[in-house]
């Protein structure tokens, strides 16, 4: 049973803008959003890293000062990634490596070179939000991940991975006890589709495939090559969304 539809991806990318939605304004993600000014009053640590990327990739002399800074500190030539608005992994991704860089981060701004910068300097408690941001989505990053690295993807093992995220997401809800409410709209976002799916013949047939691989594949049915998009509910359901 081969999964060749984009629901599941599609799923998890509108359970991550939820909560991305719900940490920062996504607006800014946007080429021609206006610059973003940190206030002490309305802090959105996502928006600043954006912000501090945006400004050191636009000139030659921020980068090449920031690969100094780099050399200086002996860490790796790597670039500062900018997300864009129609991918939540990229927010993930620019996170991620913003985190990375930190060090090199703090010294570029707190450097002389170009004080014009110095308003986007990050906290330790902005730098805290966005290490716990990081954590929040690596979990669906790993989801993609394992889609993306399958050449068939199939419904009985992307079914499992899905509700895994649910289920890291839930505990993550316990140990990270400030960021509650910010993972249940990811929470809430992947159980309103669990619960639409689970009324849905292939799930059934699915999760068949994923419990007893041994037996039911021997069946009538599954000699039959049946693309997954061809079960009613299936493919349109993330057209509704």
């Amino acid at each position: 049973m081969v999964f060749t539809d984009s629901c599941f991806p599609h799923i998890v990318n509108l359970a991550c803008k939820a909560v991305i939605s719900a940490v920062t304004n996504i607006d800014y993600a946007a080429d021609d959003a206006p610059e973003f000014i940190p206030q002490h009053s309305d802090r959105d640590p996502i928006a600043s890293i954006r912000a501090i990327v945006r400004a050191i990739r636009q000139s030659s002399l921020r980068r090449q000062f920031f690969a100094e800074i780099l050399e200086t500190l002996k860490e790796k030539n790597l670039q500062l990634l900018r997300d864009v608005v129609t991918r939540w992994s990229s927010t993930f991704l620019m996170i991620e490596r913003a985190t990375l860089l930190r060090n090199a981060i703090d010294h570029f701004l707190s450097s002389n070179k170009f004080p014009e910068l110095r308003h986007l300097c990050l906290e330790n408690a902005d730098w805290d939000l966005i290490t716990m941001y990081k954590k929040i989505l690596e979990v669906p990053h790993a989801f993609q991940q394992k889609l993306s690295g399958e050449a068939t993807p199939t419904l009985s093992g992307a079914i499992p991975s899905f509700e895994a995220v649910v289920s890291r997401w839930k505990q993550m809800k316990r140990e990270m006890v400030s960021m509650s409410d910010v993972i249940q709209e990811g929470i809430e976002k992947l159980e309103s589709y669990m619960e639409r799916i689970s009324d849905i013949p292939a799930y059934t047939l699915a999760m068949s495939m994923y419990f007893c691989p041994l037996i039911l594949p021997s069946l009538p049915i599954f000699q039959l090559s049946i693309p997954i998009s061809n079960f009613d509910g299936i493919s349109n359901m993330h057209k509704t969304a």
